[in-house]
């Protein structure tokens, strides 16, 4: 029994998948996981018209439909600046490419943000499961690693576009992992009223992927997030544009305590958890830090790739 098994308990039933190298499915009634995939790829080899390639070749500009019946208007983000991603530096550390053929990796990802993807589509009440929290237990165990391949899967999809920010607001590790400068971000618009989260977003080069650096660091970090400032600035995240999932790159749950406060925040946790290091008490603390009710499932990372875990190159998932 795997370590996973055995907390699976605190987080709700686990059901098995019938076949090894797939995810595994939740015992209530949703659609089959492999007719979402054949259906987006269905989907990618359909005709485009004109007009919708233009937008998609755009990255700065949103579709918002303005009325019922009315056509698709063309909204431009503003950004503060775009960040340039160097695609051979991201293939080096086994990273997401859109224009590479399909891997190991780029599978496993595939399959985890189908479930992510299935709870933004059919969101419950009162939630908002397009802002989506990534996180570990402890330090190394790959949290950032996992959050910026998730973001960069989503920014394949033909109708979402995806937000990846870096909520270790104490130690930014995003910018170290896509090669990239950055100085203001999300500390600075919760520590000046007069900031605006336009000045800070930041596009890339990859097409639906935008952005939010941490910032400046302060002492206060936790407070910040708690605040009715950071409320306000997840529901203009959450709600400006339907089509955009957000993923916060969070602190491990041991090591600092602004993680249990952006978990507070979001629609849905996915906690990393290290093959063969993670041990079952830790995993266990660090679940009793956060509510459960949106944990929706633990990442097996850095697993055996002969075994269970690795039937997609290393990387296994247990949706709740």
């Amino acid at each position: 029994m795997s370590i996973i098994e055995r907390v699976a308990d605190l987080i709700g039933p686990i059901a098995r998948s019938d076949r090894e190298s797939s995810p595994l499915r939740e015992e209530r009634e949703i659609p089959d996981l492999d007719l979402l995939e054949q259906s987006l790829s269905e989907s990618q080899r359909r005709p485009e018209s004109p007009e919708r390639r233009e937008v998609a070749t755009r990255p700065d500009l949103k579709k918002h439909t303005v009325g019922p019946g009315s056509r698709t208007a063309q909204i431009p983000v503003k950004t503060s600046r775009v960040l340039s991603i160097d695609p051979e530096r991201l293939r080096r550390q086994n990273m997401i490419m859109p224009d590479d053929n399909r891997t190991l990796i780029a599978e496993a990802f595939r399959r985890i943000k189908r479930r992510i993807i299935l709870n933004v589509d059919h969101p419950k009440p009162g939630t908002r499961p397009n802002l989506v929290m990534v996180t570990s237990s402890v330090p190394g165990e790959g949290k950032s690693f996992c959050a910026t391949n998730l973001a960069l899967s989503i920014a394949l999809e033909m109708d979402h576009t995806v937000l990846l920010v870096d909520g270790d607001v104490a130690k930014p590790s995003l910018p170290r992992v896509l090669g990239v400068e950055t100085d203001k971000g999300l500390m600075d618009v919760l520590l000046d009223r007069h900031s605006r989260l336009s000045d800070v977003l930041c596009r890339t080069n990859i097409g639906k992927l935008m952005l939010l650096p941490a910032g400046t660091a302060h002492r206060q970090a936790t407070e910040l997030l708690a605040s009715g400032a950071m409320r306000r600035i997840l529901e203009e995240l959450a709600d400006r544009y339907p089509d955009r999932i957000v993923i916060f790159d969070s602190p491990p749950l041991m090591a600092a305590s602004e993680a249990s406060v952006l978990a507070s925040h979001m629609g849905q946790v996915v906690i990393v958890v290290e093959a063969g290091k993670t041990t079952e008490a830790v995993l266990k603390s660090a679940l009793g830090r956060i509510e459960l009710d949106n944990v929706v499932g633990l990442l097996l990372n850095k697993g055996d790739q002969s075994g269970p875990a690795g039937g997609y190159g290393g990387y296994g998932y247990e949706a709740t």
